[in-house]
């Protein structure tokens, strides 16, 4: 059995020296997450990457996840603020690429007409349902909310708007930037987020192929409404990625160990590997060695016949990115062997 390691990269493992341990202890992929990464960085990050990848003679795939119409916040004028409960915190929807830095007081989503989707009583969530807001007044360019689950709030974090479509097309403005930058670069394969039906796969193909690029595409469910279409999906997809932390804000969190186990079934029905993606190993963020019950959510996807795991801010973000890669291809390696004793 193989699995395929998938490794974020980030400011944790931006230096060559990290990078290359990052490297040397099982990533098969480096991910880009263009969410937090804009164009004109591209051409030096994959240079950067296959710089260290052929020092140490070890041939690593990069793939550039496309950020599709994901709602997210603008930057902040710091990395993160902190959020408290009971105060009020405003959002500015706008055209994206014309968010401007926020700060405690609020900060701007790429959605001119954010205003108009939501109302007096609407639910939003931020950071994977860390935060959580409830709008109290809507005017044409500003959303007061009141914050009803503080904490703190890193730049840049996705938002949720659970049972409401965010009514963007599935290749945004930054997204086609992106893809002009990644067609002239060695880049192996694509995400593409916030799928929701077959179409946003055939678009995303017919964008490359304008740019006389043909690499696979990982479709990533993480709406509710892709789960209604994943056969269609499956179909028109190279691979697909369930992305339990967005999608946690989107269904019930009792149904998200099920919910994996049919989408995986459905996925291999099609003949199409099948991807883990959503706090695999978090613990490892702050922490040295893993959480028990993650043992666990590993060895169950493994019983059910995962092919592959995102690592996200175990190595974008965390303490040690290599012992993350590391620990699970030791887990892997561990429990494989128990596999065929089930």
């Amino acid at each position: 059995m193989s699995i395929g390691i998938h490794a974020t990269f980030g400011p944790a493992c931006a230096t060559d020296a990290i990078l290359r341990e990052v490297l040397l202890a099982g990533t098969d992929t480096i991910r880009l997450n263009l969410s937090h990464l804009q164009a004109h960085d591209l051409p030096g990050t994959v240079q950067r990457i296959r710089a260290v990848s052929r020092d140490i003679r070890k041939d690593v795939e990069i793939a550039c996840d496309i950020r599709g119409r994901k709602l997210r916040l603008g930057p902040f004028k710091t990395d993160q603020i902190n959020l408290t409960e009971g105060q009020t915190f405003y959002l500015y929807g706008v055209v994206e690429g014309q968010e401007l830095p926020g700060d405690e007081t609020g900060a701007w989503v790429n959605h001119p007409l954010l205003s108009a989707r939501v109302r007096e009583g609407t639910e939003i969530l931020i950071d994977d349902g860390a935060i959580r807001l409830v709008v109290s007044n809507v005017e044409t360019h500003r959303i007061s909310c009141r914050v009803v689950g503080g904490g703190p709030l890193p730049a840049r974090s996705g938002l949720n708007i659970p049972g409401l479509s965010a009514d963007l097309p599935p290749i945004g403005c930054k997204d086609i930037t992106d893809l002009d930058a990644l067609s002239r670069l060695d880049v192996d394969a694509v995400y593409l987020s916030y799928v929701e039906t077959a179409e946003d796969i055939e678009s995303l193909r017919d964008q490359l192929r304008q740019r006389h690029k043909s690499i696979p595409i990982t479709a990533k469910i993480e709406r509710r409404v892709a789960l209604d279409h994943l056969d269609a999906i499956a179909a028109s997809a190279d691979a697909i990625c369930l992305a339990r932390g967005d999608l946690g804000v989107e269904i019930p969190l009792c149904d998200i160990p099920f919910v994996q186990k049919r989408v995986l079934a459905r996925t291999h029905s099609a003949k199409k590997p099948f991807i883990l993606a959503g706090a695999v190993l978090y613990s490892l963020v702050t922490r040295q060695i893993p959480a028990r019950a993650e043992l666990t959510d590993i060895a169950t996807a493994l019983q059910q016949g995962v092919d592959g795991f995102i690592l996200s801010d175990e190595t974008a973000v965390g303490i040690a990115p290599a012992m993350a890669v590391r620990t699970l291809v030791s887990l892997i390696a561990g429990m494989t062997p128990h596999l065929r004793e089930c």
